[in-house]
């Protein structure tokens, strides 16, 4: 009896230990499945908690589509996330800014953390996919198009061929120059204005910006693009590569 007893409890344990383990992560996801973002609050031992929070809190007030949670990252039963986050060595208490694919696109100390920081570090819909992408380990071809240009079509299907050549991994991401909702992206894009034919924007497996490419073009250009590192920044970093 005292034998069955003891196997229920221990059961009963690891049950609720699986369920503690997986509670911030499911959070996240559950938020993520809404189509939030997450401000996530990262304190070592519960320090700062609630000043930190607060600063969480307004910026959700601002963008209402996004929910607060909280980590402690001296709590074993979050082991996991600390790890898939880089917070072991991280200083707390913290603010990270994790998109609604659930990517980490940008993160505060407490102690430069404002509300409208937190907002600006919200990518955008396509932002998103190239940051997916990024997160995934493949190469990004950005084609950059406004519905007017008759070459975007061409372009477009150079892409897919690459991407195939890539062995389907690759990413497209198709930006309207024209949609105002992407204009922080394209801003940090940076395309030469004005632009008055199709380009193509390659980024390599580790998120580097190698190449840029104006319609015609081919797709051997592409895969051999997205497979080289980026050239090295001239003294001072004013080359224009360099801002990408």
């Amino acid at each position: 009896m005292k034998k069955s007893l003891s196997i229920l409890l221990t059961a009963a344990f690891i049950l609720i230990t699986q369920s503690v383990v997986g509670q911030v992560s499911s959070e996240i996801e559950n938020q993520n499945k809404k189509g939030n973002v997450v401000f996530l609050v990262v304190t070592d031992g519960g320090n700062d908690m609630a000043s930190t929070k607060e600063i969480a809190m307004k910026a959700k007030l601002l963008y209402p589509k996004s929910a607060v949670l909280t980590l402690d990252k001296s709590d074993k039963a979050n082991a996991e996330l600390v790890k898939k986050y880089g917070l072991l060595g991280a200083q707390t208490p913290m603010i990270l800014v994790i998109a609604s694919i659930g990517v980490v696109t940008d993160g505060y100390l407490k102690s430069q953390a404002t509300p409208e920081k937190l907002v600006e570090g919200i990518p955008t819909k396509r932002q998103s996919e190239a940051l997916l992408g990024f997160d995934q380990k493949k190469p990004v071809f950005v084609v950059m198009y406004k519905k007017a240009m008759a070459d975007k079509t061409a372009a477009k299907e150079e892409c897919k061929k690459a991407a195939v050549a890539l062995n389907g991994r690759a990413v497209i991401v198709e930006v309207d120059l024209d949609d105002k909702s992407e204009a922080p992206f394209i801003t940090l894009l940076n395309p030469d204005l004005p632009v008055t034919k199709t380009i193509v924007h390659v980024f390599n497996s580790k998120g580097q910006f190698t190449s840029k490419f104006e319609a015609p073009l081919q797709s051997s250009a592409l895969v051999t693009a997205a497979k080289k590192a980026p050239k090295e920044c001239c003294p001072g970093g004013n080359s224009k590569d360099c801002k990408k």
